[in-house]
């Protein structure tokens, strides 16, 4: 994976860091970490995460991606935003 990639990452991180993880107390979080196995995010949580996810990198999320595989874990989550700031123009 590049340094955008990495980049992403490390945003999406930090945000979950701040947002959820100071509310619930838990500090343990990798990119693989499963969010709602682990109780970091949930569907509330989801959907506050997504419209940062859209204001951030200027992509639109359809309801037809609001798909666990798709939000799972960090690395996944940057591998998906990747995937369409390539398709959309900025």
């Amino acid at each position: 994976m590049g340094t955008n990639h990495k980049t992403i990452e490390a945003t999406l991180t930090a945000y979950i860091r701040e947002e959820c993880l100071s509310r619930n107390g838990q500090t343990e979080l990798t990119d693989e970490t499963d969010l709602f196995e682990a109780g970091i995010v949930d569907s509330a949580g989801l959907l506050s995460f997504i419209g940062f996810i859209e204001t951030e990198y200027g992509i639109t999320v359809p309801d037809e991606d609001l798909l666990p595989e798709n939000f799972v874990t960090i690395a996944r989550i940057a591998e998906y935003i990747s995937a369409h700031r390539q398709v959309q123009p900025a």
